[in-house]
């Protein structure tokens, strides 16, 4: 991915912001913003909220039995995963 240059503007804020040891949303170095962790109704699903954003994900995955020449070492195929932010428009 090619870097985007900032502007001066942008340089002197974000350096004035390291500065004062304050983050863009006001908070200061080590304030961490509420997080809740839900899982849901579908086995793999979970909900994180992280200050208001919230994010929900999903896993899946097939476990595969080990070949009888390798009893140690199993596989897993298909294993997929996705995330879906929140829509400023959809409650979930």
């Amino acid at each position: 991915m090619k870097d985007t240059p900032l502007s001066n503007c942008e340089r002197d804020f974000l350096l004035k912001a390291i500065e004062e040891k304050k983050r863009l949303d006001g908070r200061q170095t080590y304030d961490y913003r509420k997080i809740k962790i839900s899982f849901g109704t579908d086995y793999g699903c979970c909900f994180v909220d992280l200050g208001q954003t919230r994010v929900m994900a999903q896993v899946s995955c097939e476990l595969v039995a080990p070949k009888e020449s390798r009893p140690n070492e199993g596989i897993m195929n298909d294993c997929r995963w996705g995330f879906v932010p929140k829509r400023q428009n959809v409650l979930l």
